[in-house]
């Protein structure tokens, strides 16, 4: 099991709030994803072809999604066995009960666990945790981990436990999951709490240019798709993040732990930080047409025309002036990406 402790900010003090994940072995009766919970039918995304020659198969505790996803607790995961990473997540968010979602996280040590659904012999097609000792590289959550967290106490324990299953996760570089891809984790569930109440969120990553760092199989880019509910219709974000820019950090210099970048994160999510967070420049830069995301990951959505980006141009790019070979002090990373160069990079995708 995992032990998690959650501060939560208070005027005259502070308290912890402990939550005990609950692990169990078999993943039996998990609902996955669901594709009316937004009240409007959004089915889950669809793969080509080819993809579909590596799409993990669930042999045992098939869930209501069928066979081709890993169905987990308000969330599915359609995986690549040949990668040993998730096509893409899809997780149902409700903020109303979202209590965690609220607070960011003091964690111990995490427990992943590997998914025996998709095992065949001795291949479970997935990295463990020998695999990422000492490379340098953080489990980066697709779904996380308290985004599916809702529902009753026990529920919302069991979700968190699901989370934390080596397909739900991406090798990333320590402060791009702690600080900037958090950025836009914090984003997504602030609106959920505060501003959608239900919102449906895919993610994943990216093929094309994908590095082997240490011995994992290590995606350079990431996106993420916030679908909610608008006047009776669906609306969508999509947003595309990169972790190039951090890796010659990651190669040439000191690694950093999460722990020590972490501390860089807003402690506790207010309405306000909506606004906040969205002017970043992290996620101004980010925010993608969906079908530029669909174009780089072969997968179809069925998002284009529910796009609230589809009329802005597809690209937006400011001055490239930082020395990328300099060594970049932490406090340093985010003047990084405030002046990164975001038309090759997208170009090159």
């Amino acid at each position: 099991m995992t032990n998690f402790k959650v501060a939560i900010n208070q005027k005259t003090s502070s308290h912890l709030l402990y939550e005990q994940a609950i692990h169990t072995d078999g993943l039996d009766n998990r609902n996955g994803y669901d594709p009316a919970f937004l009240g409007i039918k959004l089915d889950l995304p669809l793969l080509s072809v080819a993809q579909k020659q590596d799409l993990a198969e669930v042999i045992s505790n098939v869930g209501p999604n069928g066979s081709n996803f890993l169905d987990y607790t308000h969330f599915s995961i359609a995986y690549n066995k040949a990668k040993k990473l998730p096509f893409f997540t899809a997780v149902n968010i409700y903020g109303k009960t979202n209590i965690l979602g609220m607070v960011h996280e003091e964690r111990e040590s995490d427990s992943w666990d590997k998914d025996d659904r998709i095992k065949i012999g001795q291949d479970d097609f997935q990295y463990g945790s020998k695999d990422y000792r000492k490379t340098g590289l953080a489990k980066g959550h697709m779904v996380r981990y308290y985004d599916p967290a809702w529902g009753t106490e026990e529920i919302t324990k069991i979700a968190i436990g699901d989370t934390f299953h080596y397909t739900n996760c991406c090798p990333q570089i320590p402060y791009f999951n702690g600080v900037v891809w958090n950025y836009l984790e914090d984003y997504c569930i602030a609106r959920s709490i505060f501003q959608d109440n239900k919102v449906t969120l895919f993610a994943g990553p990216i093929f094309n240019k994908a590095k082997v760092i240490n011995g994992l199989l290590t995606p350079m880019n990431f996106w993420k798709i916030l679908v909610y509910e608008k006047g009776g219709k669906l609306s969508a974000l999509g947003f595309i993040m990169s972790q190039e820019p951090y890796l010659m950090k990651l190669e040439k210099h000191k690694v950093f732990t999460l722990e020590q970048v972490i501390k860089e994160v807003q402690p506790t999510l207010k309405k306000e930080d909506i606004e906040r967070l969205f002017k970043k420049n992290e996620l101004l830069a980010a925010q993608i047409k969906i079908s530029l995301i669909e174009e780089k990951t072969g997968i179809s959505f069925g998002l284009n025309e529910v796009d609230e980006f589809k009329a802005k141009p597809q690209l937006t790019a400011t001055p490239l002036v930082t020395n990328f070979s300099k060594n970049i002090k932490i406090h340093e990373f985010r003047q990084l990406m405030n002046t990164f160069e975001w038309n090759p990079f997208l170009a090159a995708l």
